[in-house]
C-alpha cells in the first residue's frame, strides 16, 4: 500500500503539459536579466573564445608560428633551416599527440586528476578545471597542425628529390604514397568541419575510421620507402636507419593506439528490460563502473559503434529473486528510509545498465528486438557529467534520453545534493515509473516537464535553470533530500547552500543554447563539446 501511494505521489508531481513550469514550482516568471557585455564581447568570450577553441588555438598556432618562423628565415638567410626529415618528425609528433589524447585511459586519467581529485580546491579553481572535457582541442589542433606540417614536408621532399637525382622506382612510389596521404588528411579535415559533421555524421565516422586506418598504413609504407631511398644514397643499413628514426617509434605508438581498443572488443551477455515501446534497459554484469562514464556498444563492429551513459547497479540488499524483472533504480540510501519498490533490479550486484531510447534506426532495432549478446569496445570512458561531482549543490539539466547518464550520479552518489530539471516527451510512458521515483527521491523538488503536448513543447530551459540557481541563494541543507546538518564535502563551504554550477546533457543545439544563455548571465554551466 505504501509503495502504491509513493508511486501515485511521484506520478502526480510530473508537470502537466498545460502547466507553466515556473509558476508550477513557485519560481520567478519575470524576464531574465540581460546578458553581460556587448554582442562582440560575448562572441569573443563564450563562442570564439571557448576553452575548447583556446586549446585548439594554442596547439595549432604554436605549431604554425614555428613553421612560419623556420620557412621565413630560410628565405631571408638563404639557409636550409628546415629539412623534410624535420618536417616529417613534426607531422608524426602532432598526430601522435592528437591520437594519444583520445585514448580512453588518457581521457580517464585526465578526469580522475581534474574532475575528481580537485574537489577541495577553491571554487574559482574548480570552475576552471571542470572544463577538462575540452581536451578535444588538443586532438583537433594537433591534427590540423600536423596537416600543415605535412604540406611543408611534401614541398621540401619534392624539391629535395628533384634536385638529388633521377626518378627511380622507389622514388616513384614515394611520390604516389606521399601525395595520396595528403589527399586522405585533407579529406578527413574537411569531413570534420562542425557543420559537415552534423549534416553527415555517419559519413564523418566512416571517413575518419577507414581513411585514418589507410593513412597509418601509408605512413608506414612512406617511412620504409624513404629509409630505403636514404640508405641507397648514404650507404646506411636499412635496419639501423629505421631504428634511429623518430618517425619509426612514433608510428609504433600511433599503430598501438589504433589497435588497442579493438583488442578490448568483447561479445557480452546482456539481459534486456523493456521499459516501453520507445525504451529498453540493457543490463551487463562483467564489471563495475563509475558515474559519468559511457560504454561503446555495437552489433556490427566494423560499421558503427554507439556510446551510452552507464548506470551502476544500486548499492542495496539483493532482492529475493535474482530474475531480471524489476525496472526500479532506487539507491541504497533511500532503501533504508523510504518504501522500496518490489524486486529491486540488481541491487548489490556487480555490473551496470544502459538505457537505449528511440533516436534512430539502430536504437529502434535494439528496442524492437533486444539482443541477448552485444559487443562492447574498449573500456568505459568519462564524459562531461563527471564534473558535476565537483560542485555542491549542482543543477542537472537533461532532455529526452539525456536523463540516462545522469542516473549514474543519482544512483552512485545518492547523497550528492542536486536540483533536477528534465524535459522530455511522456516521461512515465517512455521511461517507466521507476525512473520518476528515483528522480524525486534524489530531488523532491525535481522539475519534470512533459513536452508531449500543450504549451511545454519547447520550455525555456535557460530561464528555468537560472531561476532555480537564483532561488538556491537563500537555501540550505534542509532544502535537499537527506542533507540536514551535512557539511559540503568540497571543504570550502560550511554547509550546502547556493547551487555552484549547471551541467546539461542534451543534444548539440539545446546544449549550446543553455550553456551560452547561462554563462553570459554569470552562471557556471557545462555541456558536451560534440567534437567527435
Amino acid at each position: 500500500m505504501d509503495i502504491e501511494k509513493e508511486k501515485s505521489k511521484s506520478k502526480s508531481r510530473v508537470l502537466l503539459p498545460e502547466s507553466d513550469p515556473l509558476e508550477y514550482h513557485g519560481l520567478d516568471s519575470s524576464p531574465l536579466p540581460p546578458k553581460q557585455g556587448s554582442r562582440l564581447y560575448r562572441y569573443l568570450r563564450w563562442n570564439f573564445g571557448s576553452v575548447y577553441r583556446r586549446i585548439f588555438c594554442l596547439a595549432f598556432l604554436g605549431n604554425f608560428a614555428a613553421l612560419a618562423f623556420l620557412v621565413t628565415n630560410s628565405f631571408v638567410e638563404g639557409k636550409k633551416l628546415l629539412t623534410y626529415q624535420q618536417a616529417g618528425v613534426a607531422v608524426t609528433a602532432n598526430i601522435t599527440a592528437a591520437m594519444l589524447v583520445r585514448n580512453e585511459h588518457i581521457v580517464n586519467a585526465l578526469f580522475w586528476v581534474f574532475g575528481t581529485w580537485t574537489k577541495r580546491l577553491p571554487y574559482w579553481a574548480r570552475k576552471l578545471v571542470a572544463k577538462v572535457y575540452s581536451y578535444g582541442g588538443i586532438h583537433s589542433g594537433g591534427a590540423v597542425a600536423g596537416t600543415f606540417w605535412y604540406i611543408a614536408f611534401l614541398v621540401l621532399l619534392t624539391v629535395e628529390l628533384q634536385a638529388s637525382g633521377p626518378l627511380s622506382v622507389v622514388r616513384s612510389w614515394i611520390y604516389f604514397v606521399s601525395y595520396f596521404i595528403l589527399f586522405l588528411l585533407v579529406s578527413m579535415l574537411i569531413s570534420a568541419h562542425p557543420r559537415l559533421r552534423v549534416l553527415m555524421h555517419n559519413w564523418f565516422e566512416g571517413i575518419h575510421r577507414y581513411m585514418g586506418w589507410l593513412a597509418v598504413i601509408l605512413f608506414w609504407a612512406q617511412n620504409m620507402l624513404l629509409t630505403a631511398d636514404a640508405g641507397q644514397t648514404n650507404g646506411v643499413p636499412f635496419g639501423k636507419a629505421l631504428l634511429v628514426s623518430p618517425n619509426f617509434w612514433m608510428l609504433v605508438i600511433i599503430t598501438l593506439i589504433v589497435i588497442y581498443p579493438w583488442t578490448r572488443m568483447r561479445l557480452r551477455d546482456v539481459e534486456a528490460e523493456v521499459l516501453s515501446e520507445h525504451c529498453v534497459k540493457l543490463n551487463f554484469n562483467y564489471r563495475d563502473v563509475h558515474y559519468g562514464q559511457a560504454i561503446r556498444l555495437t552489433d556490427a563492429p566494423l560499421s558503427e559503434t554507439h556510446a551510452f551513459g552507464v548506470i551502476p547497479f544500486p548499492r542495496a540488499p539483493k532482492p529475493k529473486s535474482r530474475k531480471f524483472t524489476s525496472k526500479s533504480l532506487i539507491p541504497a540510501r533511500k532503501a533504508k528510509s523510504e518504501p522500496t519498490p518490489a524486486a529491486l533490479s540488481h541491487a548489490g550486484d556487480r555490473g551496470f545498465s544502459v538505457i537505449v531510447s528511440n533516436a534512430g534506426d539502430w536504437t529502434k532495432k535494439i528496442i524492437r528486438d533486444p539482443p541477448k549478446k552485444i559487443y562492447t569496445r574498449g573500456t568505459p570512458q568519462f564524459g562531461v557529467l563527471r564534473v558535476a561531482g565537483l560542485f555542491e549543490p549542482c543543477i542537472i539539466i537533461a532532455t529526452g534520453s539525456g536523463i540516462a547518464p545522469c542516473l549514474s550520479l543519482f544512483v552512485q552518489k545518492p547523497d550528492h545534493p542536486v536540483r533536477i530539471i528534465w524535459s522530455t516527451k511522456s516521461p512515465i510512458e517512455t521511461y517507466g515509473q521507476a525512473v520518476i521515483d528515483l528522480l524525486y527521491q534524489t530531488d523532491p523538488r525535481a522539475i519534470i516537464i512533459d513536452t508531449s503536448k500543450g504549451a511545454n513543447k519547447r520550455p525555456d530551459l535557460v530561464k528555468i535553470a537560472y531561476r532555480v540557481w537564483e532561488q538556491s541563494r537563500t537555501e540550505g541543507p534542509a532544502d535537499y533530500a537527506g542533507l540536514e546538518g551535512r557539511r559540503n564535502t568540497t571543504g570550502r563551504k560550511e554547509n550546502v547552500g547556493q547551487c555552484e554550477a549547471v551541467v546539461i546533457i542534451s543534444n548539440q543545439k539545446v546544449t549550446k543554447k543553455v550553456v551560452y544563455g547561462l554563462e553570459t548571465r554569470g552562471v557556471p554551466a557545462y555541456g558536451a563539446i560534440f567534437d567527435s
